[in-house]
Formats: structure tokens, sequence, C-alpha cells
């Protein structure tokens, strides 16, 4: 049997307590090596938890493990994830990449010089649903398509603060939706676009293929529960996936195992920081779109 692969996990906010501590620990592709965060008391308390180790700094947890999971704001990311490549670490990523393309790129360009795994937290992607609905757009021709992602919470919750409010939804959850339409539609071209990322988005994108998509985002809705929602058309019939309707339990154990294999191969994934930077730069292109 093959052995787990020691993760250290950067961060201890909610979502690194939500999702990232319980994903590794769980097993058995990972293991959950300790836990390093810039306010000790967080990472001391997230560890005890999971009954692993607080380590005192980031260095000393890159020493003593094999990957690092990043669960940390965007501005702080491109920092720790060059510094885990240059180590010689796969990371699991977070999305955005990072607060801007300048930044995106330098985890991207060191993922890629220093040859080690890498994995974006694109959680839709691992779900049976999604990956279903994409290999069947697949069989199709698309002329068009709409897609949301619609949610309240930038209203309330442990969401509802920080860079997501000052930066809105386009910057949080553009990567997502954005993702699933060009995958599903082929490389974008051009961007049209209206609204305040703090309150409401709607893009108009245009493909390679010539398909139009039509996109709407918002976290500032009162709505309960949210939605992520894609519905691609053609001549001859449409296909539609309700992206949050996929197990939660499942996609992250895929999540998991597919970390696993590129942390220790170091191959290629089609979520892994290459994509993250392609998709920084479309939500840097509808952030100007905004502004025309």
């Amino acid at each position: 049997m093959t052995a787990p692969v020691r993760v250290g996990l950067v961060g201890a906010g909610p979502w690194a307590r939500m999702v990232h501590a319980p994903l590794l620990a769980a097993g058995p592709e990972t293991e959950l090596a300790g836990v390093w965060s810039r306010t000790a008391d967080h990472a001391e308390s997230l560890a005890a938890e999971h009954g692993v180790t607080p380590y005192p700094s980031f260095d000393a947890l890159l020493d003593d493990v094999e990957a690092v999971a990043l669960a940390v704001v965007p501005a702080a990311q491109p920092d720790l994830a060059v510094r885990a490549a240059q180590a010689g670490k796969a990371v699991l990523l977070e999305k955005p990449l990072g607060l801007d393309v300048t930044g995106a790129r330098r985890i991207a360009d060191a993922v890629a010089e220093h040859g080690v795994g890498s994995l974006m937290l694109l959680t839709y992607r691992f779900a049976d649903v999604v990956r279903e609905f994409l290999a069947d757009v697949d069989t199709m021709t698309p002329t068009g398509a709409r897609a949301c992602f619609i949610s309240g919470a930038f209203l309330g919750g442990a969401f509802a603060g920080g860079w997501r409010l000052e930066h809105g939804a386009l910057l949080d959850v553009g990567p997502h939706i954005l993702d699933l339409v060009e995958t599903a539609l082929g490389p974008v071209v051009e961007i049209q676009g209206h609204g305040d990322p703090r309150q409401w988005v709607g893009l108009l994108v245009t493909h390679e293929s010539g398909a139009l998509s039509e996109v709407t985002l918002s976290c500032a809705s009162a709505i309960e529960p949210s939605r992520t929602e894609v519905e691609v058309y053609g001549r001859d019939r449409s296909c539609f996936v309700d992206a949050r309707s996929g197990a939660r339990a499942a996609s992250f154990a895929r999540v998991r195992a597919e970390f696993a294999a590129v942390a220790r191969s170091g191959d290629p994934h089609p979520c892994d920081a290459s994509r993250g930077l392609a998709i920084q730069e479309l939500v840097a292109r509808a952030e100007r779109a905004l502004v025309k």
C-alpha cells in the first residue's frame, strides 16, 4: 500500500477548518501533518482538533512535509506558494491564485520552474455531475449558454468581510463560473460587462467557436440555497448542470486523491496552477470590461 502524502496546512480560518483540515485528515491518500498560521492561537486550536503539530513557522512546516495546502487570502498566497515550490513541495491552491494576474503568474511560473505538482481547489470541477455535464457538452456543438453564480454570502456569515467584500463577486466566485463556461464552450476571445462586483454583474462572453455565453454573478442576493448553474444550448439539444447538486463529500474525496497523485508525480492537471493563471486572466479581462 502506498504511504499517504504528508501535507502541511497553511491557514486556520473558517475555510481551513471547514474544508482543508478534515479533507486532508480523512485519508487514505493524504495525512494532515500539521498546521501553521500567522495567528498562532488559531493554528494551535485547529491542530489540537486533529491531533497534529502546530508548527512555529512556515519554514518549520516546509522542512517536515511533502506537500502544502494553502488556505489563505489571495494577497498572501503568491509569496507562500512560491516558497513552497522553491522547496520542492507540491501545492494545493485556493482560488483566486492572487489579487491580480501578476501574483497568479508568480505561482504558475514557480510551479513550472521547480516541477512540483499543483492543484487548485475549484470544487465544482471535482463533482460527478459537473464532469458528466462537461463530457456531454463535448458531444454537441454549442451555440450559446447561460450561467450564474448567485448567493447571499456577502450579506452575513463567515465570508462576509475582508477581501471578498472589498473586491466583490467577480474575484471571489468568478473563477468558478468562468472556468466552467470556458471549459464547456472553449477559449474566450471577448468579454463585455456591466454592473458592480459588490452587488450584481452581467457578462456577455464571446468564445473562439463563435458561441456566446451570458454570465450572471452576485454574492449579495437574498437567495437560499445559492445557485451555481450552467446550461448550454445547441441546434439539436441543450445540456444543463446544477453544480451545487454534486455530493460535496465525494467531490472533496476526489480532490484529495487527485492532489496526492499530482504531489507524487508532478504531472499537470486540468485544475493546476497554469489553469489558475488562465482563469485569473479571464477575471482581469472581465474587471476591465466593467469600467469601459
